[in-house]
């Protein structure tokens, strides 16, 4: 659902204008760094999972397996401080969480082959990439990965060719998936309630309830994002200050109400004259103030 749906032209234009697109979802510098909290802590815990079956005797004393394994925790440790730590990429864009997830499948499937295959303890595991997926990339992603897990099960589970379609290794598989695409789901919902409910708040926080224009507040974060940006680049901008002059005497002449609708007017009329790049705010009572992208 869309959250310009339920607002004014003038709101649902100034919410556009907010959208980042070199972050997720178009989430602020907070929510990205907890999204990025969150997918290091899932990393670590599938490093130690792994790393306790290894030293607690998993592989039964096998010495190829032991070895096959701690070649894969040391290259997935790699991954993680790579991606997490040297920063080889700055932004968490949802490239590189998709690029990780997919480490992550890489990893228990390697890790999988040399402990039974889907009847592994670490079987479970594939939980995790699953369910990183779903907090963090939206439905088409998750389903992708879930699809590219289903894959990396057979690939495990399959004995021969001729076991794929046999009912043991299709019940065996069914059962090893659909956990795991529950889960998706259930983390998705979740995760999209949250995120509407965080982005709603925002939202109505930054926003003067009258006109549907930015308040001062979600102005000044506009501006100095853009200012920012604009400094870097060479861009010039803009500025009007907007006064409604005798604003009371219409209040006291005809009530408040006729001089609300008398500013919703003005808003309007504002917002019609101005390019979609454009910013415009309530930034007082009756004072106005619009953000001119690239104009000298």
């Amino acid at each position: 659902m869309r959250l310009g749906a339920e607002l004014p032209d003038a709101a649902r234009m100034q919410l556009d204008l907010t959208r980042d697109t070199d972050s997720i979802s178009a989430l602020d510098d907070e929510e990205q760094r907890s999204v990025s909290r969150t997918v290091t802590h899932i990393h670590w815990l599938l490093l130690f999972l792994v790393l306790a079956y290894l030293l607690l005797g998993g592989s039964h004393g096998d010495a190829e397996a032991s070895a096959a394994i701690s070649s894969g925790l040391f290259f997935y440790g790699a991954l993680i401080v790579g991606f997490r730590y040297a920063k080889v990429a700055r932004h968490e864009t949802r490239l590189k969480i998709a690029t990780e997830t997919v480490g992550m499948v890489a990893f228990i499937t390697w890790a999988l082959h040399y402990t039974g295959g889907l009847n592994s303890p670490l079987a479970s595991t594939y939980l995790l990439p699953v369910v990183t997926s779903a907090l963090a990339l939206g439905r088409i992603i998750t389903v992708a990965e879930l699809g590219l897990v289903a894959l990396c099960q057979i690939l495990v589970g399959a004995g021969s060719p001729g076991t794929l379609l046999t009912l043991p290794f299709l019940g065996e598989f069914v059962a090893q998936l659909a956990p795991i695409a529950l889960v998706a789901y259930v983390t998705m919902r979740f995760s999209a309630g949250i995120r509407y409910g965080l982005t709603r708040a925002r939202h109505l926080s930054q926003t003067d309830e009258l006109t549907g224009l930015f308040n001062r507040r979600g102005f000044v974060m506009v501006a100095e994002r853009h200012f920012d940006r604009g400094a870097r680049a060479g861009r010039p901008a803009g500025l009007l200050m907007i006064d409604s002059d005798n604003l009371k005497s219409i209040n006291d002449t005809y009530g408040h109400e006729a001089g609300n609708l008398l500013l919703k007017q003005l808003a309007e009329t504002m917002v019609a004259q101005l390019r979609g790049t454009d910013v415009a705010a309530r930034y007082g009572g009756d004072e106005f103030v619009v953000l001119l992208r690239n104009t000298p």
